[in-house]
């Protein structure tokens, strides 16, 4: 049906890949198929195009790094999703989750409105995009392990946001600025933090109990939740034979572990 529009035969006829970049600067929408014969949009038609001379990656990537025309973005990040590697899928659409502009879709009845960041999910998780199926794609996590991709979450805006501080030094700016969803979450850090402090009694014995903080290689905090007894309690028991007494230590899995992750 592409080679049957009136689009396909009068504007896409010998484009090359600079024209491609052109004639997408010109779109207003993004979208599949509409109306009751199901023609489909300019912006598949494009995608068409750009599947048969097949441009350089180099080409491909500076249209979705550009940031003055969204819709040239968005041919070339369902371009890069329908034919590149999955580290290279990753690497270069991940920092498009920052980008907020709108975008109409055409759907096949109506129009609809979503926004940079939507449709680059959209790429990352479902199966069909504008009526296109797309190639499976591993998970992040599988890239990481097999060793294609660097270890840590993915990069966001709050990277650029934090001008080089730490979390800690972020939050607290945040803080000082009056954030209600920084104040929030630093109260509910302190909350956690102070745990570390607090004891419970369990009997005769005196747990102590709290979170543990861990810090990664890679500069993660993983945080994790223990219930033990005193140093002196635990000595005894094991001198004794009869560790907690025989009660096994709170929140542990069993009685013969004095810590539960």
């Amino acid at each position: 049906k592409i080679y049957d529009t009136r689009y396909w035969k009068e504007e896409c006829f010998g484009l090359t890949a600079v024209d491609v970049l052109e004639k997408s600067s010109h779109l207003k929408c993004i979208g599949s198929s509409y109306g009751g014969n199901a023609k489909p949009t300019k912006f598949l038609c494009l995608i068409l195009k750009m599947l048969q001379i097949q441009p350089d990656d180099d080409i491909v990537d500076e249209m979705i790094m550009q940031e003055n025309f969204k819709y040239v973005r968005a041919i070339g990040s369902f371009y890069k999703r329908l034919t590149g590697r999955p580290a290279d899928i990753y690497e270069v659409l991940e920092p498009l989750y920052r980008d907020y502009r709108k975008l109409r879709m055409r759907q096949s009845t109506d129009w609809s409105i979503a926004h940079m960041d939507e449709f680059i999910h959209m790429l990352f998780t479902e199966e069909r995009v504008c009526g296109i199926a797309l190639p499976r794609l591993p998970q992040r996590s599988v890239l990481i392990e097999a060793g294609y991709l660097d270890e840590g979450p993915r990069i966001t805006g709050l990277v650029d946001a934090m001008d080089g501080e730490g979390p800690r030094a972020y939050l607290q700016k945040k803080v000082e600025q009056g954030n209600e969803g920084a104040i929030l979450l630093q109260k509910k850090y302190m909350e956690i933090a102070n745990k570390n402090e607090k004891n419970i009694v369990d009997g005769k014995k005196r747990w102590q109990m709290g979170f543990d903080k861990d810090n990664k290689d890679n500069g993660d905090t993983r945080w994790s939740y223990y219930a033990r007894a005193p140093d002196d309690d635990r000595k005894q028991d094991a001198a004794s034979g009869d560790r907690n007494d025989g009660r096994g230590s709170p929140g542990a899995t069993n009685g013969n572990s004095d810590r539960a992750e």
